[in-house]
């Protein structure tokens, strides 16, 4: 099973960021569940493979992206991982001063403070 987490910081949890998730579930075909306040669920299919993306607006102007699906890591879960490029390179251009502070397949698969 593929888990893939980012972490993007800062994001202002406001109007501006729900409208750009919005928009970016729709423009993908899924609908986007607000569970709470601050954490949202998007059921995806990509080349046939369900995909799940998990978004939670953490204190401190974070936001967790964690995209996971049922591909295999054994060959590094490509369709899965191009899903999490795709998602960070949307959201990076609707909030420009945004970066990637974390990367599971890039910074280890254990989360390490910031």
């Amino acid at each position: 099973m593929a888990r893939f987490e980012a972490l993007i910081k800062p994001i202002a949890d406001g109007k501006t960021l729900r409208d750009a998730l919005e928009q970016l579930a729709q423009s993908w075909g899924g609908v986007l569940t607000w569970l709470d306040r601050r954490n949202a669920s998007l059921d995806l299919v990509s080349g046939g493979l369900p995909v799940k993306l998990l978004l939670e607006l953490r204190r401190g102007d974070v936001l967790s992206v964690l995209v996971s699906s049922r591909e295999g890591m054994g060959a590094g879960a490509p369709r899965s991982q191009k899903l999490l490029d795709q998602l960070l390179s949307e959201l990076l251009k609707h909030v420009p001063r945004a970066q990637v502070q974390y990367r599971s397949d890039l910074d280890g698969p254990i989360f390490q403070a910031l």
